[in-house]
């Protein structure tokens, strides 16, 4: 009997030294990168352990194949509850974007450690991501309890504020969690992007130039200072950071939208027409690049090619295209083509009733080709009405047009 037990304790131990031996070459397989050999040797231990299976699933992890990892860490937890195996468990989860199975494993984690800061945040996160938002308050003022040093907490709570368009939560919570950390770049640029939001430029600009100072290649405050250099008509300027993000961040539409804009209002139009170009390949569905394209050949007075691009503009597009009948009716006009311009600024104006200048050229162009004044009169009247005092100049010219128009019928009248 007892060379029995001698002999099983001799086959356990080395069982268990067999393991011991396996886990160390893999672990020097993992150091040089050799995941497929380390996966094959592990797969091949019998029988499977908590820890053989829970190695395997980390391996999954590590090369982003969460679907497999998850089968393998539970696995791990079937034959030994471990704490890492739960805890991988919930970030594969999280990393497939199953939240609703992560949260209640990070849940069960801080019911038995509430301290763990970590952890903590990534369950308010998970949170707000599941629109738990009065869960989400809850996790994260309890970690500035526990951290008030860490900028992150307010910074999610400003977040919470935002979905409950709760705006003067939004700016307390940001303010907070800049005053923690000066440096904490995500802050700074929400703070600059919500004072330009409210038209507070000064504070925008001061907290853009922080943030640029911090991080001269962030692509979001770049974007914000290149739209306060358009708005400024800086568009050299605008160019050069454009040019830079460009070289971040190739193929971004914002980006290739922008930086055509420039060129174009530079008069720089080969180049805009390039960037027009690469931005319809990005972008398709927004036919603005057409209806520029269409303004470069209308100036290089390419007429037909000018008028292919609109009418495709008009074709591509679903919202309002006042712009594109607008711009067509401009080139009839060029062209001599009245009737066919009068056509074009009408539909400019069905499209959309409060773009002024497409109503003042429907008038205008009406002036220009009906000898019967009346319905000219009732157009310009229809423009006094709704944009007197949109542009003074246009009102100006309005008014004593319809004075003369007026003027014109009483003399007839007399005679």
């Amino acid at each position: 009997m007892k060379k029995v037990q001698i002999v099983l304790v001799l086959i356990v131990t080395l069982k268990v030294a067999a393991q011991t031996a396996t886990f160390s070459r893999v672990d020097s397989l993992l150091e040089r990168g050799r995941y497929q050999i380390a996966l094959t040797e592990l797969k091949d231990v019998k029988p499977q352990s908590y820890l053989s299976t829970y190695k395997i699933g980390k391996i999954y992890s590590s090369i982003d194949d969460h679907s497999k990892a998850i089968s393998y860490y539970e696995k791990s937890l079937q034959l030994q509850e471990n704490y890492s195996a739960r805890l991988l468990l919930g970030k594969s989860y999280q990393a497939i974007k199953q939240y609703n199975k992560a949260i209640p494993i990070y849940e069960e984690i801080i019911s038995q450690n509430p301290e763990n800061l970590t952890l903590g945040y990534q369950l308010g996160k998970l949170y707000v991501l599941t629109n738990k938002l009065d869960q989400a308050k809850v996790v994260f003022d309890h970690l500035i309890e526990l951290d008030p040093q860490n900028p992150n907490y307010n910074y999610q709570l400003a977040i919470i504020s935002f979905k409950e368009k709760d705006g003067n939560g939004l700016l307390k919570n940001f303010l907070a969690s800049y005053k923690i950390d000066s440096s904490f770049v995500p802050a700074v640029y929400q703070l600059a992007k919500t004072y330009a939001a409210l038209k507070v430029q000064d504070s925008a600009r001061i907290f853009l130039k922080k943030g640029l100072q911090l991080d001269s290649l962030d692509i979001n405050l770049n974007k914000l200072k290149i739209n306060e250099l358009y708005r400024e008509r800086k568009y050299h300027i605008a160019v050069a950071y454009l040019q830079k993000i460009d070289s971040l961040e190739p193929d971004d539409v914002f980006t290739k939208k922008m930086l055509a804009r420039s060129y174009f209002n530079l008069g720089i139009y080969d180049k805009a027409e390039i960037e027009f170009k690469n931005l319809g390949a990005l972008d398709p569905e927004d036919f603005t690049h057409l209806t520029f394209l269409g303004h470069i050949e209308k100036l290089r007075k390419e007429y037909r090619k000018a008028k292919f691009y609109y009418l495709r503009a008009i074709v591509t597009g679903k919202k309002p295209r006042d712009e594109e009948y607008y711009s067509l009716g401009v080139l009839e006009l060029e062209q001599k083509n009245l009737k066919q311009a009068i056509e074009m600024f009408q539909k400019s104006v069905k499209e959309n009733q409060r773009n002024h200048q497409a109503l003042y050229q429907y008038a205008l162009s009406s002036d220009s080709f009906y000898a019967d004044k009346t319905i000219v009169l009732e157009r310009y009247k229809d423009y006094l009405n709704m944009f007197e005092f949109r542009d003074k100049d246009i009102t100006e010219f309005v008014k004593n047009r319809v004075n003369q128009i007026k003027k014109d019928a009483f003399m007839k009248g007399e005679n």
